[in-house]
């Protein structure tokens, strides 16, 4: 078992929220897909790291590098509250 970590950013509401994920890999496994085992979103990159139990210095210097060259904008998803059964649905 290894570990693999990425880090993006988003801007959301015109702030810049840290997220920081970190995978499990099998590589002894053939086509077995990385499983999430933690992630952490937060606008401090260093609290979005804790919060994905992410602590080695090294790792985390890399990611913010990672995190620093990709923004991704975020998706505004609207609610219809008028749902089947009370529910609300995604539109």
């Amino acid at each position: 078992m290894e570990n693999l970590y990425t880090s993006y950013t988003k801007v959301v509401e015109n702030k810049t929220y840290y997220f920081v994920k970190k995978f499990m890999v099998f590589p002894e496994i053939p086509n077995l897909e990385p499983v999430l085992e933690s992630y952490g979103m937060h606008t401090d990159f260093k609290k979005a790291c804790s919060i994905a139990a992410v602590n080695d210095p090294k790792i985390m210097e890399q990611l913010l590098m990672e995190a620093d060259g990709t923004v991704h904008m975020a998706k505004v998803i609207g609610f219809n509250t008028t749902g089947i059964s009370g529910k609300i649905l995604a539109i």
